[in-house]
């Protein structure tokens, strides 16, 4: 017995030894300035990738590095620093085809909302959150502007995937801690992930042969880029040249299904290497066939976007409170276009109060248990929408205890002053006999 309590006390001396390395070694990238948060999840992150089964971590390693220039080029024209390229890692393993559960896409990955505001095209046949190129200008841009926000990277990182408003809840909960370290354990352990995955990312790569984990050698597929002269399905291509589907799909990520479109202007895609001068020799006699309808046409194209600036707008301000003063509120605007939910978070703006017309005051009422927005218009002798407009209501739902201001008339101000004393059932009486 003595034994086995030895080994355990080793193996447990020598695991807080190992741990005492990862702290010291992410401390020593915190002081060159890169991120620096360590707990017990991002040591499990970091030993998962240690483990190196199979060669995946080596694999992971080799195949990020052969793939990462459209991301570093992307970083660099906006001036952001180069740590950010781990995060395409860490959330999806660079996989360009990634589906979220969520809805996001691409190897970033993006959702609907933030795509469309930083122009990335999205319909029936293309979706350009899964280009390498176009995702990353995105990103980056995505990236700046929640930095100019929030001034700090491990907040950034978080936002990016799990969105300011989860990110803003947290801060709440946290009394509005700007300390992402507090703020990580406000968030439920989904959105925990995203800065986690990343020290992890961060760590791997920089100490990585210090473990002796050694990047496995990944040649990228060479593919020609040709251009669609009319629109197409892959039937067509995998007749004429021959090429097989899942080929077409593979180089061709940003493709939704089985199709080339062409808009106004020709379509880019991607062929392997080798394929795209057979193309070109019968691109005009694949869109003659085309066009007398050989093959069966594609089906109408679908916008499922939105214009840009119709769409998610971040106003989201963290300020530091000042010793002794209130802490900062937040008002949490939702709108719905096309079917798509967009939710804003705004720093809290106490409305000025309006001047009273000529012969009219304001009364104030307190929201009891019971109360409808419907019936007090009615007994203040007002419409709901102007009770909306003076009290700033996104909706007809008010909350008990609550106060609401009206316009009523000078001379019956008295008789609007006692409804706040009325029970129930006499303001709706007085309502029905309006």
């Amino acid at each position: 017995m003595r034994i086995f309590v030895l080994l355990f006390f080793f193996a447990v001396q020598a695991a807080q030894a190992q741990t005492d390395v990862y702290i010291k070694r992410i401390a020593a990238l915190c002081n060159q300035g890169l991120p620096c948060f360590y707990n017990e999840q991002v040591d499990a992150e970091i030993l998962y990738w240690l483990q190196n089964e199979e060669d995946y971590t080596s694999y992971m390693l080799g195949r990020s590095e052969a793939l990462l220039a459209p991301v570093d080029k992307a970083l660099a024209e906006r001036g952001l620093p180069g740590f950010l390229r781990y995060i395409p890692i860490a959330n999806t393993n660079l996989a360009y085809d990634y589906s979220g559960y969520d809805g996001a896409s691409g190897s970033w990955p993006l959702s609907f909302a933030i795509a469309k505001r930083y122009g990335l095209k999205i319909n029936s046949y293309v979706d350009e959150r899964r280009s390498r190129e176009k995702a990353a200008n995105a990103a980056a841009a995505y990236l700046s502007d929640l930095y100019r926000i929030y001034r700090d990277w491990k907040k950034v990182i978080a936002a990016f995937r799990i969105g300011p408003v989860e990110l803003n809840k947290a801060i709440r909960l946290s009394g509005n801690s700007l300390n992402y370290d507090s703020i990580h354990n406000f968030l439920p352990e989904v959105y925990q992930a995203p800065v986690v995955r990343f020290m992890g990312m961060l760590y791997i790569f920089n100490f990585h042969s210090l473990h002796g984990i050694k990047l496995k050698q990944y040649v990228p597929e060479v593919a020609d880029t040709v251009w669609s002269s009319c629109a197409m399905s892959f039937k067509v291509l995998e007749d004429k040249l021959p090429i097989k589907g899942e080929d077409l799909r593979f180089f061709n990520p940003v493709l939704r299904g089985a199709y080339i479109p062409h808009y106004f202007e020709p379509t880019q895609f991607y062929l392997p290497v080798g394929y795209g001068a057979r193309y070109i020799k019968i691109r005009d006699s694949i869109c003659m066939e085309v066009s007398e309808k050989k093959y069966p046409p594609l089906p109408a194209i679908t916008e499922t976007g939105i214009s840009p600036d119709t769409v998610f707008k971040q106003a989201i301000i963290i300020e530091q409170p000042r010793p002794g003063g209130p802490a900062p509120q937040y008002d949490t605007v939702v709108r719905v276009i096309d079917s798509v939910t967009y939710i804003e978070i705004r720093p809290h703006v106490a409305p000025k109060p309006a001047a009273a017309p000529e012969g009219k005051v304001w009364v104030y009422y307190t929201v009891k248990s019971g109360d409808a927005l419907y019936t007090l218009a009615d007994i203040f002798d007002c419409t709901v929408a102007n009770t909306r407009k003076w009290n700033g209501l996104g909706s007809n739902a008010i909350s008990t205890g609550r106060k609401l201001k009206f316009y009523v008339s000078a001379s019956k101000v008295a008789y609007y002053r006692k409804m706040n004393a009325m029970s129930l059932a006499q303001k709706r009486s007085t309502a029905g006999r309006d």
